[in-house]
């Protein structure tokens, strides 16, 4: 039986994204990490509910981080 193989990001950026308690913060952390890696194509994702001071944050942050 092989191992199975680690398909795991330990990034810093993915460190970041999964500390958020929150999950609504935790949901758009994570397709903004996902937008940023793939080359800030198409619509940015909406940040729906989040306060702009929030929002704001968390996309400072993973732009440093990624």
């Amino acid at each position: 039986m092989e191992p199975k193989k680690s398909n795991q990001d330990n990034s810093d950026a993915m460190a970041y994204v999964k500390s958020l308690k929150i999950a609504l913060k935790r949901r758009f952390a994570g397709e903004y990490l996902v937008w940023i890696r793939g080359g800030r194509t198409g619509a940015a994702p909406v940040r729906g509910a989040l306060s702009h001071t929030v929002w704001r944050t968390i996309c400072t942050n993973l732009d440093g981080l990624a």
